[in-house]
């Protein structure tokens, strides 16, 4: 995660994928509504950096000179473009969420991906429904 004091550490950092190739330099961070920790990037690309893309940075990481992603170059270099100005929108989000395969914004699934599983962590819910046993499967009766 970048943290909101390390945002402007970030700006024009080498952006590496997964396995460690440079893609591009990161042009601008977008930071989350919830912590101002860095939600997405957008990485500049190609020869003359005039292509952009966006990119979720939640379990990005810095070491002080790259930005380090998980995600392969060439997602990122087919990854949306940001929108015009300096937030990016719910639908702009979901976009560069689903294209990465990660779930849109604001919904929580599960271990297995079940939109419908309960995500009772402390065990209060119908038996065989929390995450913990059974996941995504229909509760005994």
């Amino acid at each position: 995660m970048i943290t909101k004091s390390q945002i402007h550490e970030v700006e024009n950092a080498t952006v590496r994928d997964r396995d460690g190739a440079s893609v591009g330099k990161v042009a601008q961070v977008f930071p989350s509504d919830e912590d101002g920790s860095a939600a997405f990037v957008s990485v500049a690309t190609g020869l003359l950096r005039g292509n952009t893309a966006l990119v979720p940075v939640e379990d990005a990481t810095f070491d002080g000179k790259d930005l380090h992603v998980g995600y392969a170059k060439s997602a990122i270099k087919g990854a949306p473009s940001p929108g015009a100005g300096n937030v990016v929108s719910i639908t702009e989000a979901n976009a560069v969420r689903k294209h990465f395969g990660l779930s849109p914004a604001g919904k929580a699934t599960g271990d297995m991906g079940d939109p419908h599983e309960n995500l009772d962590q402390a065990g209060t819910g119908p038996a065989g429904a929390d995450d913990t046993e059974g996941a995504g499967t229909t509760p005994p009766a």
